[in-house]
């Protein structure tokens, strides 16, 4: 009798957790993911493959995303919704890790971010200012090894399908400095030593333009469509409208020793030329002013340069640990924040892996990685006040910033 009951008695416990199981993997109450902060900021950590997602403006990690070490440069999609993490070369592997970096435009939030694919690729070519090259209102990326541009027709970096790409054959491999005007493209052949121009729609060559041996560096003046390629000893103004189409238009010689490497867009139509390495000095560049001459601008020994959106500062991070705060039009010094300690040792880099400051602008703030402390300095533009900082551990190095759309009303932006 007393069996029976005992049976009866575990049938009935042994149903209860059947039934929990069943449960278990039934409908459950999802939990909104967005959150309410108005920025992300990803940070690489040059110590590892290690990419940090902070939200702002508060500050917190959201995130650690792992990616093939070590980082060498970061390129965001035009519609931000994808990060490209670019390995160095120091392996004979070279590595593409897509972020999908959780903003979502409808909704005007943000999701956690994650990993979305990792692509084995030959010598991907760095971005633009932390974007990806643009070709008309495609992304696009210049492939150095097999001497092509991948450009993107569609964005399914997260499902299990290809990526659809349109490829345009280059004239080399070689390492490029890519702008486009008009019905066509320029792109800047580093060892080559020319510009070769194709057509914008087919990549069809249409000429090769010679004579600028180690061209590494170039900029635009949308007033004119004057195209900016600096060479080794001076920079080659080449034109794009008109009867100046394709031809060498003028050339401008350094006043110093110093080269140009890349450009800065400043206030109105000045252009800032620097290049690598502990700079003394930086030129400046009236693009209005013809016949065309650089400036200098002294300013002690600096290590990274940027420009705000619209130019209206140009901030240098000098080897002292200083945050120089200068007018985006004429150089001239406003402000400084001490934001770390002295840059001791070697800071040059090669194409191993990155190892320099980085700077990062929103809302008249700036946000300036320091490797060498393993943080990021937020500093207040108008003030020079150094606000807080973001511990992060490791090297901090290349930063890209990802906002939250805003209604037009209320959108401020540096």
């Amino acid at each position: 009798m007393y069996l029976k009951y005992i049976v009866l008695l575990v049938n009935i416990v042994v149903l209860a957790i059947c039934s929990a199981l069943a449960w278990a993997h039934g409908p459950v109450d999802r939990i909104p993911e967005p959150t309410s902060e108005y920025a992300r900021l990803f940070v690489a950590d040059g110590a590892s493959g290690n990419l940090i997602a902070i939200d702002l403006p508060d500050g917190n990690e959201v995130g650690r995303l792992t990616t093939p070490a070590y980082i060498m440069s970061l390129a965001l999609t035009a519609d931000e919704r994808h990060l490209m993490v670019m390995r160095g070369r120091d392996t004979d592997r070279d590595m593409i890790t897509v972020i999908n970096t959780g903003l979502d435009v409808e909704a005007r939030k943000l999701r956690p971010p994650y990993v979305a694919r990792t692509i084995p690729v030959d010598t991907p070519g760095p971005g633009e200012k932390n974007h990806l090259q643009r070709a008309g209102d495609k992304d696009a990326l210049l492939m150095e090894g097999p001497g092509e541009m991948l450009i993107f027709e569609d964005h399914n970096f997260a499902g299990l399908g290809p990526v659809n790409v349109r490829k345009y054959k280059l004239g080399a491999p070689d390492h490029y400095f890519y702008l486009e005007s008009g019905e066509h493209i320029y792109i800047g052949h580093l060892r080559k030593g020319y510009i070769q121009v194709l057509r914008h729609d087919t990549g069809e060559e249409v000429t090769k333009i010679p004579g600028c041996p180690v061209v590494h560096g170039k900029a635009i003046d949308p007033e004119t469509g004057r195209l900016f390629y600096s060479c080794m000893r001076d920079v080659m103004v080449v034109g794009s409208r008109g009867d100046e189409m394709n031809q060498v238009v003028a050339r401008i010689s350094y006043p110093e020793q110093q080269r140009i490497g890349a450009f800065l867009k400043g206030k109105d139509r000045i252009l800032w030329g620097y290049t690598e390495g502990t700079l003394p000095i930086i030129y400046r560049f009236d693009t209005s002013v013809e016949p065309y001459e650089f400036t200098v601008v002294p300013l002690g020994a600096s290590l990274w340069q940027r420009a705000t959106k619209g130019g209206e500062y140009l901030l240098i991070v000098t080897k002292g640990g200083v945050l120089q705060i200068r007018d985006g039009y004429s150089g001239d010094l406003l402000r400084s924040a001490e934001i770390s300690g002295p840059f001791l040792g070697d800071y040059h880099e090669d194409v191993n892996k990155a190892v320099l400051p980085d700077i990062e602008t929103l809302d008249n703030k700036a946000y300036v990685s320091l490797p060498h402390e393993g943080r990021v300095a937020v500093v207040d533009l108008a003030t020079a006040e150094v606000e807080k900082y973001f511990e992060t551990g490791g090297r901090p190095v290349r930063m890209s910033l990802v906002a939250v759309p805003r209604k037009a009303e209320k959108a401020v932006s540096n």
